[in-house]
């Protein structure tokens, strides 16, 4: 009896023994196994995050998002008081319910100004306020001929000569250039210049250059082509991408389609108005001619004076 006993206790010493080897196994091997998905991207995460705080990069977090900035937060030195950047102001302002850019009111109603009728501005007024604004003008025609290429051109095809001419003055910064563009090409709308050094279209005459800017102003205004022959080379296809997108009528229509600016038109509204103030010296005119009737009046007093005298010496 007291040997089974004996054997008894030793069986269970024995299974109390391989359960701890076991358990010990289990561990062991739990702390071996690898780690799950969201273990690891968890873990990368934190690596990522501790990564961009050593590389000094904002990180914030709200709830279950964390949002990143992959701008580098500026320390400003001790002792500075952080003042917030004044707003730009606009080149367009409204007060009063007109219209002013860059400090020049603009027509009323800018907005609806047809590129189509008849020129209000003068030729003279023109003429006095490109000298005025570039005395050094450089052209490969008197400034007078020019003006005149743009009556001539423009009212052929009905446009209005002097805001085209104002165009003119804005896309070449009145005569002085300085672009891509050069003054003896004769480009007088930037014809072809897309930046970069690309000088753009040349012309052989100002008149062709003239021609051709009026014929790209209806290539994006009607749906008929020009009266004279094709001198724009960018005619087709400018006239193409309006006949699907549809063709424009005034020159606010032009803003975001002749070029990229929201204000092109502004600009060439401000330029428009900038030659309406002008007041051209008035040509000096001959004195009046002395009337007939006034010469003959007095040929017949001094007849009548002479008769008299000869009258008293009798």
């Amino acid at each position: 009896m007291k040997y089974k006993k004996i054997t008894f206790a030793s069986v269970l010493l024995g299974l109390s023994l391989y359960a701890g080897v076991c358990a010990a196994t289990v561990r062991e091997v739990a702390d071996e196994a690898p780690a799950s998905k969201q273990t690891i991207i968890a873990d990368k995460k934190d690596k990522k995050l501790l990564n961009k705080k050593q590389r000094g990069v904002q990180i914030t977090q709200e709830k279950d998002k964390i949002v990143v900035s992959t701008k580098p937060v500026a320390k400003p030195p001790a002792g500075t008081i952080k003042v917030p950047a004044a707003p730009r102001p606009s080149l367009l302002q409204e007060k009063d319910g007109k219209f002013y850019f860059s400090g020049t009111q603009l027509p009323d109603d800018y907005r609806n100004i047809a590129i189509y009728g008849e020129a209000i501005a003068s030729k003279a007024q023109a003429i006095a306020y490109i000298l005025a604004a570039n005395p050094a003008v450089k052209l490969a025609c008197p400034v007078e001929e020019l003006v005149d290429l743009y009556w001539q051109e423009a009212k052929r095809e009905n446009v209005r000569p002097d805001l085209a001419l104002a165009q003119s003055l804005v896309e070449t910064g009145a005569y002085r250039y300085g672009g891509d563009v050069l003054h003896h090409q004769n480009n007088f709308c930037g014809l072809g210049t897309i930046g970069g050094g690309v000088r753009g279209a040349s012309f052989a005459t100002p008149q062709l250059g003239v021609r051709a800017h009026i014929q790209h102003l209806l290539a994006y205004t009607q749906t008929k082509r020009p009266s004279t022959d094709i001198v724009d080379p960018r005619y087709d296809l400018a006239h193409n991408i309006r006949l699907e997108r549809g063709v424009v009528n005034t020159w606010y229509g032009l803003n975001g389609t002749w070029a990229m600016g929201s204000l092109y038109c502004e600009k060439i509204m401000a330029t428009y108005q900038k030659i309406l103030a002008q007041q051209p010296v008035e040509e000096i005119k001959p004195a009046p001619a002395e009337p007939v009737k006034e010469k003959n009046k007095k040929k017949r007093s001094m007849k009548q004076r002479v008769s008299e005298i000869l009258q008293e010496q009798k």
